[in-house]
């Protein structure tokens, strides 16, 4: 059975992306097929895997959903780049995203473009990672309809913890009303490296109010993840025994554990 995790963080510079890119290259690894969709007009997904389409004929998640909706007849596999080195398929984006959303905010329907394509092409993937954009707008919303679950990286810090319960509470208005199924996969401490007593205090807080739900993997900083990202692959590929690509292989054993959820 396909699962559809949204990466999710309102908040910027949490180590989103290179969690999708890296619990998605790491589920590769052990077998699975793994689509990657990057639903930010950053497009820091794609172009850290060098996923970026280049002809002129280039066909992004933005033309999927736009399609879909619209009933278009398309191949689901249109537009999807296959990263060689870890073996992951990519959705790509570009900034024409950012354009987008703005053009569907008045739409009482935009929340479920993504749907529409991800039925399409959930039967060809064991897991599909939607990387989000740091906001909870209308693409995150999209995510939020289209997926079966959300893995939450945050920095344990006041804003970070907070910014977790606004998730939450934002989950449980589309659990009641457009997503029933949707469900917290996990919640991802990030930035473990020379912890101030506050972060502590945090971290511990965010294990009290949600238990198991905050993996037991904890990720360190390291510069070597965008070093790999340079190069166009995940921290797993490019330098497997740094700690951070250890604490992300061990994230991906949690990930698995949970699989029949």
């Amino acid at each position: 059975m396909t699962k559809v995790i949204a990466v999710v963080n309102q908040k910027g510079g949490v180590g989103k992306t290179t969690t999708a890119i890296n619990v998605g290259a790491g589920l590769a690894k052990h077998g699975r097929k793994v689509l990657l969709i990057d639903l930010d007009g950053q497009n820091n997904l794609s172009t850290g895997l060098h996923c970026v389409p280049e002809t002129r004929e280039k066909f992004t998640v933005r033309d999927a959903m736009m399609q879909s909706a619209n009933g278009v007849l398309i191949d689901p596999k249109k537009g999807i780049i296959t990263n060689p080195i870890d073996m992951v398929d990519v959705m790509p984006a570009d900034i024409n995203l950012l354009g987008f959303e703005h053009s569907i905010s008045d739409d009482p329907e935009a929340v479920t473009l993504l749907k529409s394509y991800m039925n399409k092409v959930r039967p060809l993937y064991d897991y599909i990672l939607i990387d989000c954009s740091p906001s909870l707008g209308i693409l995150t919303q999209n995510a939020l309809v289209a997926a079966d679950s959300v893995m939450i990286p945050v920095d344990p810090e006041f804003f970070g913890v907070e910014g977790v319960k606004t998730i939450i509470t934002t989950m449980q208005k589309f659990r009641r009303k457009l997503n029933p199924r949707l469900y917290l996969e996990g919640i991802v401490i990030v930035r473990r490296n020379n912890v101030s007593k506050e972060k502590r205090n945090k971290m511990e807080e965010l294990r009290r109010a949600f238990g198991g739900k905050v993996y037991k993997t904890e990720l360190p900083s390291s510069v070597k993840a965008s070093e790999a990202e340079e190069r166009g692959m995940s921290l797993l590929r490019y330098m497997s025994w740094n700690h951070l690509a250890k604490a992300y292989a061990s994230l991906v054993e949690e990930v698995l554990a949970n699989e029949q959820r």
